[in-house]
């Protein structure tokens, strides 16, 4: 199998004319080499190509079936993280959708509804897991400079939306640069495909402004956490200098478009070429001797759990009247869970009754609820998560013992989310010493959610 590359345009400078143009000859490229490509657009920069009637940008881009949304206003303070940065992730939902559904109105009034979401910058927030399916969206299409999952070279799911976080190969900066860059980033792609062949992904970035401006939009306006007094248009290129740089990104399309070890997706087609998130029918006895030592996104006999599922899984397990396979649902994950540590460590016996008790009452509220609980009720006190799922490992593999000491289980799933000096926090447009750490421990904890995907 080939490497798949995906090609995703970040569109986003509302305030800069030419960079209106360079939108429209970039689509006018991509349609005439005939490679796909996918298109997140900033909610004001759509509303400003319709009410400034460009026309031709805006029908290319409904010939375009991976439209995405690139937030409302993209780099405006508050912006996304800065705004969610001490809310509770429940709070962080809906403060989510109520600031951005206007944003996605404007993409859906000037062209149609999007169906991705791309952060901007790096304003990853866990929220957006569940508030994009109620903005209508599906898919988190992040990248590994950005993204506070670790670098994939597969879509994973969390919760019920496709997450994307592939490497990203190309110079940085990109189109900034261009083409005095053009040998190193035809380079890269040609490493791209020696290292994600067998139908790996990886991700080329790239922003229709820089093509005609020497420096970003939004540096100039909201550098860290401050906007000027009087918003302005980017410093651009000679005209010269525009066509050059024009011409020789029509020259890196159609090169990379021909490497005959790259097959170039869009969302809609690597999403088309996934199974659905939906119940899987699991067979318990295949699944007993991967969930020994660790809970972490497995797949087994073609079937991918998340480390939730496993946890209902040993829940099903442990009761005395269980079938031999059982359904395991979709499950969303807790909603103010904290790890103390990377392992479940429990401390003491525990009669298998009440660690059964336990399981029933885990299987009915995630049944009721569909979310995995962050505390299980014990019959003195109640227990974090993992502590009940390592006392419920020990009895699935001592079922006639009366009671029984928890074995130590890794959190597997904590090593896919980045740690804090590997994420984009200095990103220019953030305040001086910005540091989220409570999204960044709301991604940990919505990483029990996280399953590899199943290809057609």
């Amino acid at each position: 199998m080939k490497a798949i590359g995906l090609l995703r345009y970040d569109v986003e400078d509302y305030l800069t004319r030419e960079s209106h143009d360079a939108l429209g000859n970039i689509l006018e490229s991509m349609q005439g080499v005939g490679i796909a490509g996918s298109y997140g657009i900033v909610g004001k920069k759509a509303r400003v190509l319709a009410e400034g009637g460009y026309r031709s940008a805006l029908d290319a881009l409904r010939q375009e079936t991976a439209l995405g949304f690139h937030s409302w206003s993209h780099s405006e303070h508050p912006t996304i993280a800065e705004e969610l940065q001490n809310l509770s992730y429940q709070d962080g939902i809906q403060a989510f959708v109520e600031r951005e559904k206007i944003g996605v109105e404007m993409v859906a009034d000037a062209i149609r509804p999007p169906i991705y979401f791309t952060q901007p910058g790096a304003n990853w927030v866990p929220a957006a897991v569940e508030a994009l399916p109620l903005l209508g969206m599906d898919t988190f299409f992040s990248d590994a400079w950005n993204s506070y999952v670790v670098p994939l070279d597969e879509p994973v799911w969390l919760g019920s939306v496709l997450h994307l976080s592939p490497p990203v190969m190309t110079p940085r900066p990109f189109l900034l640069k261009f083409p005095d860059n053009i040998r190193d980033a035809l380079d890269m792609i040609d490493e791209a495909a020696a290292q994600f062949s067998g139908g790996k992904i990886f991700m080329v970035m790239a922003h229709p402004t820089e093509l005609v401006s020497t420096k970003f939009w939004d540096a100039v306006n909201f550098a860290h956490g401050a906007t000027v007094d009087v918003l302005r248009p980017a410093p651009v290129r000679s005209r010269t200098e525009q066509k050059h740089a024009r011409d020789a990104y029509r020259e890196y399309l159609l090169a990379i478009s021909r490497h005959p070890d790259i097959e170039w997706l869009n969302v809609v087609q690597l999403r088309d070429r996934v199974i659905p998130r939906g119940e899987r029918r699991v067979d318990l006895e295949r699944w007993k001797p991967h969930l020994r030592d660790r809970l972490g996104p497995l797949r087994v006999d073609g079937v991918s759990l998340s480390a939730a599922q496993q946890v209902f899984l040993l829940a099903c397990a442990v009761d005395a009247d269980r079938t031999p396979t059982v359904m395991v649902p979709q499950i969303l994950p807790p909603d103010d869970w904290e790890p103390s540590l990377r392992t479940a460590t429990p401390f003491g016996a525990v009669s298998a009754e009440e660690i059964r008790r336990a399981s029933r009452w885990l299987v009915r509220e995630i049944q009721d609820h569909g979310r995995l609980p962050s505390r299980v009720p014990w019959e003195r006190t109640d227990w974090s998560i993992e502590a009940y799922a390592a006392y419920a490992r020990a009895l699935w593999e001592n079922p006639q013992k009366a009671e029984v000491v928890g074995r130590p289980l890794e959190l597997g799933f904590l090593q896919l989310i980045q740690e804090p000096d590997q994420l984009h926090w200095d990103w220019p447009i953030f305040p001086h010493e910005f540091r989220p750490f409570q999204l960044w421990q709301q991604a940990r904890s919505i990483a029990w959610s996280l399953a590899w995907v199943e290809w057609r």
